[in-house]
């Protein structure tokens, strides 16, 4: 499977993703991992993905109704991935039930919206933020000498780009704890 992504803009229809397509496929370095022998299965095809979970009502029918994951529209807008924000929608959707207790539904909205809007809204928006900066070179150049400043910095920045941390983390103190950069990371061996 092979995918990439271009930003919506209101009044630019994404049509030219068609004719993108055989450019994509046709770069060296796309067609190195590929194989020169690689044909599409099927036909090209489009999907938008409804990275807004900062403006979108995450709750319904008096607090009866929780929104997680894409429901919630709640995904990563610099990379389109949403498992980890689906998990956890659906971990503090679950948590905000359990502390409300079985017969305080609004409660429980209220306090879903309120971790929602101070964990994930504002990764979406500082996401969102870095991804007009990253449109332009030297934003791009910027962040490549920042990210390559050490070995520090390298490990952090790709750990933090595929999502071991929270988009956001360095711009909100209530997350922070001690070794909040140092653990073992998603990927780490047994």
């Amino acid at each position: 499977n092979v995918g990439y992504g271009i930003p919506r803009i209101a009044g630019s229809p994404t049509k030219s993703m068609k004719e993108q397509w055989p450019e994509v496929l046709a770069r060296p370095h796309i067609r190195d991992v590929l194989g020169p022998s690689a044909e599409p299965e099927a036909p090209h095809k489009a999907w938008p993905i409804p990275a807004r979970v900062e403006r979108t009502p995450i709750t319904a029918a008096h607090g009866r109704v929780l929104f997680v994951g894409d429901a919630a529209r709640a995904c990563d807008p610099m990379t389109g991935e949403g498992i980890g924000q689906a998990l956890e929608t659906g971990i503090v959707a679950a948590e905000a039930i359990a502390a409300a207790g079985a017969f305080d539904a609004l409660g429980a909205a209220r306090r879903y919206e309120r971790v929602v809007e101070h964990s994930l809204a504002v990764d979406n928006k500082f996401a969102a933020l870095l991804s007009r900066a990253l449109s332009h070179r030297k934003g791009v150049r910027g962040a490549v000498r920042i990210a390559g400043a050490s070995s520090w910095t390298r490990r952090n920045f790709a750990r933090w780009l595929f999502e071991d941390y929270p988009r956001a983390l360095l711009l909100t103190p209530h997350r922070w704890h001690r070794g909040m950069l140092s653990g073992a990371g998603a990927f780490a061996g047994d």
